[in-house]
This record gives C-alpha cells, structure tokens and sequence, in this order.
C-alpha cells in the first residue's frame, strides 16, 4: 500500500499534469516562442514539486502555477535579454498611463500618513508580520518559523492584514476628502 506521503505527491504531479497544458498556453503568450514556452513549463513544472510543501491549499492552484511561470518567464526574459514589444511601448508612453499632476507631493503624503495610522490600527501579530516581510525582507516560510506557526498561518494574516490595511486607507482617504472639500 502507497505512504500518504507518496499518494500525496503522485496527486500533486498528476494536477500538474492536467494544468500543463494551461501554463504552456500563458508561457507562448508571454514569449511567442514555442520551444521557450515548453523550457518555461518545466521549469515551472519542477519548481512547482520542489516547493509543494509551500502551496496553499485552498489557492487557486492553476494561479499558483501561473504565478510561477511568470517568474520563469520573467529572469528568462532577462537574462536572453528578450526585449518585449509591450514593455518598450509601456515605457516609450509612460506618462501618458500616469499622470504626475494626480499624484503630487501632498498626494503621496497623505497616502503615507494614513497607512502609518492604519498599521497602528493593526493587532500586533499582523503588524509584525508585515514588518518581518516589508522591511526585513523575510519570507512567508522565514516569517513561521520565527514566531512558530505554520506558513499557512501566515499568509492567512498577511491577506488579511494587507486587505484590512486597504480597506482602512480608502476611508481615511476618503474621510479626509469629505473634510477638506
């Protein structure tokens, strides 16, 4: 009889199977080169079962995939130095995407100073971990294993700590609108 641990991983290579297909279409969408795409698939293929044990179960495994693929796809573009046709005409029209004049100083501080009022709001377990995170610079993995929860406990609160911070920086935003207008 198979381990739970075999019967686990033989599920695991048998979804990557199925998704295959899926992830070499957004691979040849991405580089328009066949052969790069199926390099990009396994690849993505091999990170995938490399870093089972990171997968959040209740994701949306195809996205995870996905996800990982556009890294591959990503540090490949880079280091053939493939220059993409959307990228060069993104940065040759860059201002006409962003409009500095929406964004002044005085924008951008009141953006700061209330996400510095919203992580105060925060209860301190998220707040570490997204200290730990955006200003270490750790991991999700590095993160659990510091306070001694599991990785799925942290992305958990991470998603819910970047949502609530969201949630409370439009309406301070907005707050602050309604009384300066």
């Amino acid at each position: 009889m198979d381990s739970p641990v075999e019967t686990m991983s033989d599920s695991f290579t048998s979804r990557c199977e199925q998704a295959r297909r899926g992830v070499l279409s957004y691979a040849y969408t991405c580089c328009g080169d066949l052969n790069l795409a199926e390099d990009i698939v396994q690849e993505t293929m091999l990170i995938a079962l490399q870093k089972q044990a990171h997968y959040f179960p209740d994701a949306d495994f195809m996205g995870w995939l996905i996800s990982i693929a556009r890294n591959v796809w990503l540090r490949e573009r880079d280091r053939r130095k493939i220059d993409t046709r959307a990228r060069k005409f993104i940065e040759q029209n860059a201002t006409l995407f962003f409009e500095e004049q929406l964004y002044g100083e005085s924008e951008w501080q009141a953006e700061r100073s209330a996400l510095r009022e919203c992580l105060r709001k925060l209860p301190d377990c998220e707040r570490d971990i997204i200290a730990l995170h955006f200003s270490a610079g750790r991991k999700y993995d590095a993160i659990a294993q510091a306070m001694g929860r599991t990785l799925s406990w942290v992305k958990v609160r991470m998603f819910r700590a970047r949502a609530a911070l969201l949630e409370c920086v439009r309406r301070t935003l907005a707050q602050s609108e309604r009384g300066g207008a």
